[in-house]
């Protein structure tokens, strides 16, 4: 194993703990909003504290760089971008479907991923040119010819502006016998997309390029995954697409009317 792998593995592991050990004790607060947003503040803090702690252990001039922060692309530093919690409001709701993740950043690539899963304990990693696994097993792209039966995770930006343009893809693709899940983690569903228990992402332009989510792109290419932008005619709209090319071909056709391919 890559030894900064070795680390971010044991870190967001580590990390993992924290959460599951608040995840049930915070049901003592469950109907008080403000205690609750306090709650999972010191939540995510403590958890970014302990993986923190871990990489500077053994890397102690590499740069760690919180998920909202804009890292310095500073060719001969590394760094580490932590999301110490994505899907916040499913955690809130006890909901069982949230990660956290790590990506490493060598001369403005992404060289290594991990996406961890505390709840069901699922381990998604990635490292460039050497493929993707789950839970230690090697992943590939969905290998779905036809557009029926296969299931797209969304997460658009809901603005009244764009709202018909949603409504025309949702008609259009459903009729084909698409099913669609907005899940409430997008980097969860990147790293179930990557591994094939999703067989596309459709997400907003400006959203997926959020640092936010940058784990999650190595993990869909290193499995073999395309991205596409579509372009809306007449609007300013962009839709990303991450799937299989076979999967992104078959879309592109159905919905060509109104968009084109950048």
């Amino acid at each position: 194993m890559h030894p900064m792998l070795n680390i971010a593995v044991r870190a967001i592991r580590k990390g993992g703990n924290i959460i599951i050990k608040n995840y049930d004790t915070q049901k003592f607060i469950k109907n008080d909003f403000e205690k609750k947003q306090y709650f999972i503040k010191q939540v995510m803090h403590e958890t970014y504290q302990t993986i923190s702690k871990i990489i500077y252990k053994y890397y102690p001039n590499h740069i760690i760089v919180k998920k909202n922060a804009h890292y310095i692309s500073d060719d001969k530093k590394i760094f580490w971008i932590v999301n110490e919690l994505d899907g916040k409001k499913n955690f809130i709701k006890n909901f069982p479907h949230f990660c956290i993740a790590i990506a490493i950043i060598l001369k403005k690539k992404t060289e290594i991923s991990v996406i961890y899963d505390p709840i069901k304990n699922d381990l998604f990693t990635s490292v460039r040119g050497q493929g993707s696994q789950l839970n230690g097993y090697r992943t590939r792209c969905t290998n779905l010819n036809n557009l029926n039966g296969s299931v797209i995770s969304i997460n658009l930006m809901f603005k009244e502006i764009y709202s018909k343009s949603y409504f025309n893809i949702y008609e259009k693709l459903t009729l084909y016998g698409i099913s669609f899940r907005y899940t409430g983690s997008t980097l969860l569903d990147l790293a179930y997309v990557s591994s094939g228990k999703i067989d596309c992402l459709m997400i907003d332009f400006k959203l997926f390029n959020s640092i936010n989510f940058i784990a999650g792109h190595l993990q869909t290419i290193e499995s073999g995954y395309l991205t596409t932008n579509l372009t809306e005619k007449n609007t300013k709209f962009i839709l990303n697409l991450t799937s299989s090319p076979a999967l992104i071909k078959l879309i592109i056709e159905k919905i060509c009317k109104n968009y084109t391919v950048q």
